[in-house]
């Protein structure tokens, strides 16, 4: 089909299979089709915030084979920040930076308790208000929920209470439970992921949603993804973007056993991120994830139904450990959109912009 073809189909409204179908069209048809779908949609902004990536910790015991950040319990490299440590480098980058969001994650520690994130959560706003903080993603939020025997809710409320203003979207991977097997088998279900995030956005708490991809699923399971992704957000209207993220193999146990032996072809992102944008329409903004995919890609996927760049990520720290890229500046993120031909904005953490650039 051509471009035209495929976004009028897209319009319509497209069906599992024919959105499956689609990964079999000309990646440059894709391409063009979903740029008509945005600009037709969503104008020809492109938008990210200023932001601060801070693991509170790399301790984890979920010991999934996609990941080279984790370190077990004991490790000699292993690390758990201080409430204060986080807050001070929160503080630091809003005075020298502009920093609008600190952007928190980090692995299944078990000895962490849930005043150690209330005390984390109050230094930052203590320190640095007026900064949003984005934080434990549904897969951080089951594990401790589990580890310290309470319900989501409370959990997801207590964390609120504390001061968290959205959730990021990691955990997600793939939703299929046959790839989340091979992936990440002792996190949460697909299921409970989209169940938590459902929670989290009736109790006033956004969040991103993410899709792991450039491993070992099939275009059926990105389609079911993105198609449940679409539900959530019809039914809750609490996500603020979608983030394809591209799996970086080195340094993981899949790349040493060689189930991964490379990232996925620029090609293939090209496909996920227009598809992405053929079936969510205008229901979310679909992000070029530069730090898995690399700046250039990044440019193109704006001239493939991508409208969001995310942020500038500084201090990132778990796809460094794969080999990726690390963090930019809102300069060089504006110019990235300037080159797809796109007008730039600087936004906040909820999608309001604060200024064009």
């Amino acid at each position: 089909m051509g471009p035209l073809e495929i976004a009028e189909a897209a319009m319509r409204g497209l069906t599992r299979s024919e959105a499956v179908e689609l990964f079999s069209e000309d990646f440059m048809s894709l391409a063009q089709a979903a740029e008509l779908v945005t600009l037709k949609l969503w104008g020809d902004s492109v938008t990210f915030v200023n932001n601060i990536v801070i693991n509170y910790s790399n301790i984890c015991v979920a010991k999934c084979p996609i990941c080279a950040f984790y370190r077990p319990p004991r490790h000699p490299e292993g690390y758990t920040r201080s409430a204060e440590e986080v807050a001070k480098a929160v503080e630091e980058a809003k005075e020298r930076l502009g920093i609008t969001e600190l952007h928190i994650n980090g692995g299944f520690n078990p000895e962490l308790s849930i005043e150690y994130f209330e005390e984390l959560f109050r230094a930052v706003k203590a320190r640095a208000p007026g900064v949003a903080i984005k934080g434990p993603t549904m897969a951080e939020v089951d594990y401790y929920s589990r580890l310290w025997r309470m319900s989501w809710r409370e959990v997801l409320e207590r964390f609120k209470a504390a001061g968290l203003n959205a959730i990021s979207g990691g955990g997600a991977e793939i939703f299929a439970e046959e790839v989340r097997k091979v992936v990440s088998p002792y996190k949460l279900s697909g299921e409970d992921w989209l169940r938590i995030a459902e929670l989290a956005h009736k109790l006033g708490i956004p969040s991103n949603a993410t899709m792991l991809y450039g491993h070992v699923e099939r275009p059926e399971h990105v389609v079911d993804h993105i198609f449940k992704v679409k539900e959530l957000q019809e039914g809750t209207g609490g996500l603020l973007s979608f983030i394809p993220v591209k799996y970086s193999p080195y340094n993981t146990e899949l790349y040493a056993k060689g189930v991964v032996r490379a990232p996925a072809p620029a090609v293939y992102d090209v496909k996920v991120v227009a598809v992405a944008r053929l079936i969510l329409l205008d229901r979310v903004k679909v992000a070029a994830y530069w730090t898995s995919t690399g700046k250039r890609i990044a440019s193109l996927l704006l001239k493939a139904g991508a409208n969001d760049l995310v942020g500038t990520m500084y201090n990132e720290a778990v796809l460094r450990s794969a080999g990726m890229a690390a963090s930019t500046t809102v300069e060089e993120l504006a110019e990235i959109a300037r080159e797809a031909g796109r007008r730039p904005a600087l936004r906040d953490t909820f999608h309001k912009v604060l200024k064009w650039l």
